[in-house]
């Protein structure tokens, strides 16, 4: 990862982090679309070398890949099941200060049970992750690293809209 991405991703991090804090409160739609835009960002900004060192893609090194993986578990502690996808988050934000956008399917709220299925399955995908990245044993991350992009696959599939 190079320095502008590190900065970009720490600032993500940040700005998500803020967001989560007040989350509770009476978050407006706009910040909650934000909130998760963030996140997923910085997580794609970590799995993605993580799938490309599972691949072979690029050479794999432990301490990239335990480094983002251990990211990974934290950033995602930031959304639990919902907290971000409070009603009137199912549609762009007219006039809003921030990209006036979601690519979040409807399925989302008129699935809801489903949607907390996919994300519960990612979470176990990524604490796999993270433990295997913590044991240190190469195959065991490369193999958790696919059950990752596995429930990733999964949930963009059903909930996420391009």
């Amino acid at each position: 990862m190079n320095r502008n991405t590190k900065h970009l991703a720490m600032g993500l991090i940040f700005a998500a982090a803020g967001v989560t804090s007040i989350a509770m409160a009476a978050m407006k739609p706009e910040d909650a679309i934000h909130a998760r835009q963030s996140i997923m960002r910085v997580m794609g900004l970590n799995f993605g070398p993580i799938a490309a060192m599972a691949q072979g893609k690029i050479p794999f090194d432990k301490k990239v890949f335990s480094a983002n993986a251990l990211r990974l578990e934290s950033v995602w502690e930031m959304n639990p099941t919902g907290r971000f996808f409070p009603k009137g988050t199912d549609k762009p934000i007219p006039g809003s200060k921030i990209a006036d956008y979601t690519n979040a399917k409807p399925e989302i709220w008129s699935k809801p049970a489903k949607f907390k299925q996919a994300a519960q399955h990612a979470n176990e995908a990524i604490v796999k992750l993270a433990q295997a990245a913590r044991s240190g044993d190469e195959d065991a991350m490369k193999s958790a690293a696919g059950g990752v992009g596995k429930a990733c696959k999964g949930c963009h599939d059903d909930f996420h809209a391009k």
